[in-house]
């Protein structure tokens, strides 16, 4: 059986986008969790206090184990057992890159003294124990069978093999994990690797060809530099092409489109499985057939995820006329909206360019103050899971004469024309009018507004 350690949670607090708050990481830990995952990893927690908390929180939210990472220190392994997590990922390396840039007066003995003396303590301490020897792609193998003779003498449950820069090639990857197996067969390997060459994937199945049993990976492949094997991509394959039963691919799209609203990383539309093209079919030859046969096409069916097939494309952004025509459209047309004081306009959306990035509207207010009756608004609290933006501008000199009320994550402001409030993915947020003459602009970075709302999961 192929085992999966999901990297969501640390591996995307390394991307320099992304930070999960400990309310996200526990959000994402229950969903991540659903898809049937074997572990969580989640963070280091010796690094601050914060990182501790969220560890912490994250062990309490979720029945799935969770693992926590780790150096070969006394210090980080008593860090980690404040947070409750059930396993520890413990580090080293003894490459020459690694001696010379992180480990500089200590020999290869030191290291290997430093990494088994830990592991034993962890193992004291009734924390489980996976033992990683980083940058694996870069050491000699000897120097890995001496890592790997080390952990296991010293207890580790379970050995990681980190190609911590993505360098191998698929053959090379299965050559040295062949090895591996067949020289410790009562070692329990697992396999982590990054993305850097855009052979995570290929890689990680060249190391199940070898006999590898536990896959570290992550959600939309989010991590350090380009990321690492892509969780979703994994478990689909498995279960498409593998047969393996046991993991809730239904649930991967609304997953996908969590991870990144609160990520801040964008997925490429081209991304395989959960990106915005993976089931759409322009080819005017391909249309036909997927009219006759969805599998003409698919290499699997997207109900299976909870996806459909599209056979539209855009108009070409050439045949369009880019000098638009704002129209006037009550917000009683979006949800959570209602009509609201003042006329307003659509400026830009999908109705006057077809396949617009972009969601653009102004409302004029006219008022002075707004009606007694009207004292709620006429916006509810909503998140989308992309950015967007308020900008308020009076009638009066340099922009003034207007004032509002913005509540950004149920933080209530008043502000006084000219304003302006970025709102971040994956943030609630909502505004009323108060009192003034002016124009409100609503910028979304999505052409279709309702494309744009997250619905947040229970």
């Amino acid at each position: 059986m192929i085992n999966i350690i999901d990297c969501t949670l640390r591996e995307g607090m390394q991307a320099r986008q992304c930070h999960f708050t400990t309310e996200q990481s526990c959000t994402l830990a229950r969903k991540i969790a659903s898809l049937n995952v074997d572990i969580i990893e989640c963070g280091h927690p010796f690094i601050s206090d914060d990182e501790e908390e969220r560890v912490r929180a994250v062990v309490e939210c979720t029945s799935t184990p969770v693992l926590a990472h780790a150096r070969a220190r006394k210090e980080d392994v008593e860090a980690v057992l404040r947070t409750g997590a059930q396993w520890i990922g413990l580090f080293a390396s003894i490459n020459k890159v690694s001696m010379a840039t992180k480990f500089k007066g200590k020999t290869r003995q030191d290291l290997l003294a430093m990494f088994d003396s830990t592991i034993r303590y962890a193992r004291s301490m009734g924390l489980k124990v996976r033992a990683t020897i980083e940058d694996a792609g870069r050491t000699a193998v000897s120097d890995i069978v001496s890592m790997v003779s080390t952990a296991h003498a010293a207890g580790a449950d379970r050995i990681c093999f980190a190609d911590s820069v993505g360098i191998l090639l698929p053959d090379e990857t299965f050559e040295v994990l062949s090895l591996l197996s067949h020289e410790f067969p009562d070692v329990v390997f697992e396999y982590h690797v990054h993305n850097d060459r855009g052979l995570a994937l290929a890689n990680t199945l060249a190391a199940i060809k070898a006999g590898v049993t536990w896959h570290s990976t992550s959600c939309n492949g989010i991590g350090e530099r380009s990321g690492i094997t892509d969780t979703f991509q994994l478990i689909t394959l498995l279960t498409t092409r593998f047969e393996e039963s046991r993991f809730n691919i239904e649930n991967i799209l609304a997953l996908s489109e969590l991870v990144e609203t609160y990520s801040r990383i964008p997925l490429s539309p081209m991304h395989p499985i959960v990106g915005d093209n993976a089931f759409v079919h322009v080819a005017r030859l391909h249309q036909l057939a997927m009219q006759e046969d969805e599998n003409a096409y698919s290499i699997f069916p997207p109900e299976l995820i909870s996806g459909q097939v599209e056979l539209t494309r855009y108009t070409p952004i050439h045949q369009q006329n880019l000098f638009l025509q704002p129209f006037e459209k009550s917000a009683t047309e979006l949800k959570y909206h209602r009509h609201g004081p003042g006329k307003r306009f659509v400026m830009l959306d999908k109705r006057l360019v077809d396949g617009s990035p972009y969601y653009f509207i102004a409302r004029q207010f006219t008022e002075f103050e707004v009606d007694e009756s009207a004292e709620l608004g006429h916006v509810d609290t909503h998140i989308h899971n992309c950015d967007s933006v308020f900008l308020f501008l009076g009638d009066g000199e340099d922009y003034s004469g207007l004032e509002v009320e913005v509540d950004l994550s149920g933080k209530l402001r008043n502000l006084s024309s000219p304003a302006s409030v970025f709102i971040p993915a994956g943030v609630p947020h909502s505004y009323r009018f108060l009192r003034g003459r002016g124009t409100y602009i609503n910028f979304v970075n999505k052409g279709d507004y309702h494309d744009s709302l997250l619905e947040m999961p229970m």
